[in-house]
């Protein structure tokens, strides 16, 4: 069925969507994939098969072209050919190769309409951000880049869905979050950032115990999240925490944690309880569990729990809220 499914759906593709994604030198090529599922014969996959493809639109094939990069670079840009997220996947390229492109850079990474066209989200700079902060690059010009990302973080909040009613961002601060390079504590506080600045989100902390945490608003989105992550107490994870801290009735409460709870040996069922009971509300629990160990905190009705970080997190939020069948409506949508 899933090879079925697959072929069905390669022989839809264009000629320019086969070429863009072919992947003909990583170890797996899309001509393996078609070597396995057998798709309805068409010319575009035929000239896949083949290696008759050329397209030369793309900023992939232009530069492996042989062209001079610093020129490839400069017309991409100034014919405005490079989509959003390519540039900020290549950040550390151009700037390599054509530092003196970084004002139209800078130019092009703050344009609200390009922003707001790709839907890109606030974590999505991190990793552009991260890998300019490690290159040895000119100074000056990484300089006015990584201003002009910061700027950017803060538009791409008009992509980040606004949810009615109050919200409260928990944020698990305990050792375990805060373990190795890619530590969750630095996507959990990314995400808080944005909701409380976006969402007017109430934000919260917790460990061993829980407390209600104050950013400035007029901060930047990732002077929040920086700060939320110098917060991070270590320590134990005690699930009941928020709830027993939690003072006001919320629509919504969401958890950002890596879900290994290490303080008690049973889920916060009964905090849970009490804090609906003593504020007379009834909010929808989203669980994230940032480093996928699988692990549930959970078990009650209008429990959300989901895994992962990726621009779609906010879309899922909102059918969710919607609809609880949401995911499983969608999927069954889905024709092969």
């Amino acid at each position: 069925a899933l090879r079925k499914g697959f072929g069905k759906a390669l022989a839809r593709f264009s000629e320019y969507q086969l070429a863009k994604y072919r992947m003909q030198d990583k170890d797996v090529s899309l001509v393996d994939v078609v070597n396995v599922v057998h798709p309805p014969h068409t010319d575009a996959i035929a000239k896949l098969v083949n290696n008759q493809l050329r397209n030369e639109d793309t900023w992939e094939s232009q530069l492996s072209s042989g062209k001079d990069k610093a020129k490839v670079w400069s017309d991409l840009l100034s014919e405005k050919k490079l989509g959003y997220f390519a540039l900020l996947r290549n950040l550390r390229n151009i700037l390599e190769t054509a530092p003196h492109l970084a004002d139209i850079v800078c130019s092009t990474l703050i344009n609200e309409n390009a922003i707001k066209k790709s839907l890109v989200l606030p974590f999505r700079f991190m990793s552009a951000i991260n890998s300019l902060q490690e290159a040895s690059l000119p100074t000056t010009e990484t300089r006015k880049v990584l201003l002009a990302l910061n700027k950017a973080i803060d538009i791409s909040l008009s992509n980040v869905p606004i949810f009615d009613g109050n919200t409260l961002v928990v944020v698990d601060s305990s050792g375990s979050m805060t373990m190795g390079d890619d530590a969750p504590i630095k996507k959990a506080s990314l995400f808080a950032a944005a909701l409380y600045k976006a969402s007017n989100a109430d934000l919260m902390l917790f460990s061993d115990n829980a407390s209600y945490a104050q950013a400035n608003p007029a901060d930047s989105t990732l002077g929040i999240a920086q700060a939320i992550e110098q917060k991070a107490t270590s320590g134990g994870t005690n699930f009941d925490a928020p709830f027993e801290v939690a003072n006001k009735p919320y629509d919504r409460i969401i958890i950002l944690s890596d879900m290994q709870g290490w303080i008690g040996s049973q889920a916060p069922t009964k905090a849970f309880a009490r804090y609906k009971t003593r504020t007379g509300c009834s909010p929808k629990i989203f669980s994230f569990d940032l480093a996928g160990y699988g692990t549930l905190q959970f078990p009650e009705r209008d429990i959300f729990c989901l895994a992962g970080f990726s621009e779609k997190i906010f879309d899922t939020m909102k059918l969710l809220e919607e609809d609880k069948n949401a995911l499983i409506l969608k999927i069954e949508s889905v024709v092969l």
